[in-house]
């Protein structure tokens, strides 16, 4: 009975088997930790890979509307498919998209569609001109609305005319609804939408 007693409370070992639990505690910490640190930079990548389609989006839409009063500047349409022509970054694809414009290469005649959101498929405008898929590049699509501005009017009286005599000045513009697509690396995508008036009149000279 006292050497069953004795085994019962010797304790020798048992440092070992707490330090065995500890180092299993410890290790799977680590790997949760690790494991979350991985998500965290997957997030993070992926947030930077969001960021430069948007803002490369929002640019596009930017050298959308100069392209746009470049085009209105040339009634027939431009004169080339790449601008600037030889070396140009921009290629025109107005002649094959599905919003095709009177003339060929005159997209500012395109009228207000809905669903003219651009792809690959669908598109009047992209840049570079040289990339080949899946490279990062922009689509871009425009569409139109002629409108009537409104004008303002002054009654007054000028002599023997009397009371009512008026004056009054209003002009015309186009509405254009600028769709930018950008499609960047890792399947990453932003569209980015702006709505742009020209007021008819304010043309200056063809360049392209």
């Amino acid at each position: 009975m006292g050497i069953l007693s004795s085994t019962i409370k010797n304790e020798s070992g048992s440092v070992l088997i707490i330090a065995l639990l500890i180092l299993v505690l410890l290790t799977i910490i680590g790997i949760s930790a690790s494991t979350t640190s991985t998500i965290d930079i997957q997030i993070a990548g992926n947030e930077k890979l969001y960021k430069i389609a948007f803002y490369a989006a929002d640019g596009g839409t930017e050298l959308a509307h100069e392209l746009l009063e470049e085009n209105i500047c040339c009634p027939t349409g431009f004169s080339t498919d790449v601008i600037p022509p030889g070396t140009g970054k921009i290629k025109i694809e107005d002649d094959t998209d599905i919003n095709l414009s009177p003339i060929p290469l005159a997209f500012w005649q395109n009228e207000l569609l809905s669903g003219s959101i651009p792809d690959d498929t669908q598109r009047h405008v992209y840049f570079p001109s040289t990339y080949t898929s899946p490279d990062p590049h922009t689509n871009l699509t425009f569409n139109g609305n002629t409108k009537l501005s409104t004008g303002s009017a002054l009654q007054m009286a000028a002599g023997y005319e009397g009371k009512g005599k008026g004056t009054a000045g209003a002009g015309g513009y186009i509405i254009y609804d600028i769709y930018s697509q950008h499609k960047g690396k890792a399947k990453s995508e932003s569209i980015v939408t702006i709505e742009w008036r020209h007021m008819i009149g304010q043309e200056g000279s063809c360049n392209y």
